[in-house]
């Protein structure tokens, strides 16, 4: 019984451990460098009101991010009124990260959403 039931376990869990990450039949890479993180404060809106800059904190770590180790990778907003919006890293300092204009501004993002940066280059898969 009991070996039935891991097996059963193993079962419902294959997808995850092959790397698929949900119904839309995108499979991420394991190998692929990627972070979760949580907005601790907005940056500051430039000239026309727009917020490209957020303070954050690593989920599930004691230290920042590198300065500039997150750029170019793709950053996906995963809660919150800009949930599943992809953004480009254009740099980031230890805590602090900048993205591009290509993709828009932040503006809608809130201090407790959750994101993820993978080091992947956005549009680089089907999101």
């Amino acid at each position: 019984m009991r070996l039935s039931l891991l097996a059963a376990l193993l079962l419902l869990c294959a997808p995850v451990a092959l790397g698929h990450e949900g119904d839309d039949d995108v499979h991420a890479d394991p190998a692929l460098k990627r972070y979760t993180g949580q907005i601790t404060a907005l940056g500051a809106p430039d000239a026309n009101g727009d917020i490209y800059s957020f303070r954050a904190k690593r989920l599930r770590a004691e230290t920042e991010f590198a300065p500039d180790e997150l750029r170019g990778w793709r950053l996906i907003i995963l809660a919150g009124k800009r949930y599943a919006n992809v953004f480009e890293v254009r740099s980031n300092s230890g805590d602090e990260i900048f993205v591009t204009a290509a993709k828009g501004s932040l503006n809608g993002i809130a201090v407790k959403d959750v994101f993820v940066v993978e080091n992947m280059r956005p549009g680089a898969a089907k999101h």
